[in-house]
Formats: structure tokens, sequence, C-alpha cells
């Protein structure tokens, strides 16, 4: 994960990443890689469920 997020800055990118907000370990892990959350989306399944997700952006230094 780092070394994508490192690539990514040396690359000029922005990186930003949606989770299910289920996903407690991921949410945990973008948090601990210095992730702020900057907003909530809910996808939409073909099926017609719904599922709440959270978007991270990720800073360009820090710590990641």
């Amino acid at each position: 994960m780092t070394t994508a997020l490192e690539h990514a800055h040396q690359s000029g990118c922005t990186v930003a990443l949606d989770v299910m907000s289920k996903d407690k370990a991921a949410i945990r892990l973008y948090e601990r890689l210095g992730a702020d959350c900057i907003g909530k989306v809910v996808h939409h399944h073909n099926d017609g469920l719904t599922e709440p997700a959270v978007v991270f952006g990720f800073p360009r230094s820090g710590s990641e």
C-alpha cells in the first residue's frame, strides 16, 4: 500500500479510495496510513441493493 501511495504521489496523482463502511480493517489501515475521510457515498448494485461506503483521501506527504 505504501509503495502504491508513493508511486502515485511521485507521479503527481492525488489518491482517493472508497471502502465499504462494513470493512473496518480496511478503514483502520487507511487511517493508520494518514488518510482523511473526505466523504460518504452509496454504491447501487444491479439487484437493487445498496452498500454505504466511506471515501478516504491520502495526503501527498506525511505518515504514508
